[in-house]
């Protein structure tokens, strides 16, 4: 049952990304081919398993494709609709199944009475076509098929949850190697024949860490290939024509960020033609042509993916904004320029939209947007022209389970700050010292900078020391400081999610092991200067 939900799964992806090249090529006879063996091959694995209701189902998709492939019906965009909602009627039984429930065949009729009412009619056309033409179609398995034949070799598939327990081992084995090393230094610090050995395990456990953090790697095509569907969707809701252009497809991410930031892809896809991409008329009143173009595009800077939906609508309206602002009580708003009106879009409550639609409105707004990418530590950046589209720009870590940790002390405790979000370190005059409930501001090179007490924030006691350090971290556009006992380095860590019962701590995304074996806890910046501690920092 397992290997049929997962090849089924596979399955019923091929299958909608081929419907969905098969609209745009309705003459492709290769594609209807490989469309009929998918549903031919679904229908086999759930005979196999006894699943009655959805071998039915596949059975009627089945027929409905044999037709398209005898020439008895043509292929439509109503066709194309009806082909997608039997693969969601698929993948709904399949969640069921997944789910440890029964088949629900009648939750799917009506699907399965319309494919069949589609196939009978089509099959009732070809007839009377045939006795009159005096001929029958021919068959395109008989003539393609030797061709076009697609082999699918077995495919390895390791469960995340295993990988993740690789990983874990893998950390565990470094705490070891560092204390280790400690004894070493201590004890046999002249023995170079040790200290050789040490070194070289110390490599091969580096190595063996990074091979684990591939083998959690997918590329984004994964995420970016499901939004041919949601354009194609999206645009017929809304009577417009769009089409999606992929670029950086071969980029990888680790599976959590893209599990994490597929539903914000569909979000920024759907808000791209709801208010940038215009009606075909209004596109060709302005000389561009009247089907408009999502990209999604991908590239790789450094330990960062950058993740880009842009499009070629009309870009913000930043009159519109500006109206909304002045709406909500906004002061100085005709003061603002282009890059602070984009970020107040950011904000809950704050939208243009003049109507509820099917697509926007609807209580989901572009501040959900920015709280899931800031949760993955990542930044949303907007880049508009009116009249000519926009670009939003998605900054993420590659991976959520290794980063390049920057380790600091309070009140005796390590904690990590994830070096991205690390600007640099100053240290506090004497003069510019503030009590531990204030805020503090320090000269930085002519500009002010408030800083805030990191054990005020995670509520540690504890005296402070002689001298206080400030680490300046950024927030959004901005930066603040957060002071700090000590700075212990940076050194690339291995994050553990925090157990049920802490997953709530305001501030703190995981865990992750000290060289002695205890734990240290992984500060979550953007949450932790959200302010959720009954008070509102000036710099917010």
């Amino acid at each position: 049952m397992q290997v049929f939900l997962s090849d089924s799964e596979e399955d019923l992806a091929r299958l909608e990304e081929s419907v969905l090249a098969l609209e745009e090529r309705p003459s492709d006879l290769a594609k209807v081919d490989s469309i009929f063996r998918i549903a031919h091959t679904l229908k086999g694995n759930a005979s196999i398993l006894t699943l009655d209701g959805f071998a039915r189902l596949a059975h009627a998709l089945e027929d409905v494709l044999h037709a398209v492939r005898t020439r008895q019906t043509s292929v439509t965009s109503d066709l194309t609709s009806l082909l997608l909602g039997a693969v969601d009627a698929l993948r709904g039984m399949l969640a069921s199944l997944r789910a440890g429930q029964p088949e629900d065949p009648a939750a799917y009729k009506a699907v399965e009475e319309e494919l069949t009412a589609c196939a009978a009619a089509a099959k009732e056309g070809a007839t009377r076509a045939g006795k009159l033409e005096g001929l029958t179609p021919p068959s395109l398995e008989e003539r393609v098929a030797p061709t076009i034949e697609k082999k699918w070799g077995p495919a390895l598939r390791v469960d995340v949850a295993k990988i993740d327990h690789l990983l874990d081992l893998a950390a565990r084995a470094s705490v070891v190697q560092g204390q280790i090393g400690a004894i070493l230094h201590e004890t046999a610090e002249g023995d170079g024949g040790l200290k050789e050995l040490y070194e070289k395990h110390e490599r091969l456990l580096m190595e063996l860490q990074d091979w684990v953090m591939d083998a959690r790697m997918i590329p984004v095509s994964t995420l970016f290939r499901s939004h041919v569907r949601t354009v194609r969707d999206a645009a017929r809701a809304q009577r417009k024509r769009a089409r999606l252009r992929l670029e950086g497809e071969h980029v990888r991410v680790d599976t959590g960020i893209g599990d994490a930031v597929r539903d914000v892809l569909t979000h920024l896809v759907r808000n791209a033609i709801d208010h940038g991409i215009e009606a075909p008329a209004a596109r060709t009143a302005k000389g561009k042509n009247p089907e408009g173009t999502i990209t999604l595009r991908a590239s790789q800077n450094g330990n960062q993916v950058v993740i880009q939906v842009c499009d070629d609508g009309a870009g913000f309206n930043l009159a519109k904004i500006r109206a909304r602002a002045r709406a909500l009580g906004r002061a100085n708003v005709d003061a603002m320029p282009p890059e602070v009106l984009y970020r107040l879009v950011f904000e809950p409550g704050f939208s243009t939209a003049e109507k509820v639609t099917e697509i926007s409105g609807r209580g989901v707004g572009m501040d959900v947007v920015l709280r899931s990418v800031e949760n993955l530590h990542g930044t949303v950046d907007v880049e508009s022209a009116e009249g000519s589209g926009t670009i939003i720009e998605l900054r993420l870590p590659l991976t959520l389970s290794v980063i390049e940790g920057f380790w600091v002390d309070v009140a005796g405790t390590d904690y990590v700050l994830p070096l991205d979000d690390v600007v640099e370190c100053v240290q506090v005059p004497p003069d510019r010292r503030a009590t531990v409930e204030d805020e503090g501001i320090i000269d930085l090179r002519g500009e002010p900078l408030v800083f805030l007490h990191l054990r005020e924030l995670i509520s540690v006691d504890g005296p402070l020391p002689p001298t206080e350090l400030v680490v300046v971290v950024k927030r959004r556009a901005s930066r603040i400081g957060l002071a700090v006992d000590a700075i212990r380095g940076q050194r690339q860590t291995v994050i553990k999610p925090l157990g049920r019962l802490f997953r709530g701590v305001p501030g703190i995304s995981g865990s992750t092991m000290r060289a002695d074996g205890n734990v240290a806890l992984v500060i979550d910046v953007a949450r932790l200067l959200r302010a959720p501690f009954g008070r509102t920092p000036r710099y917010a």
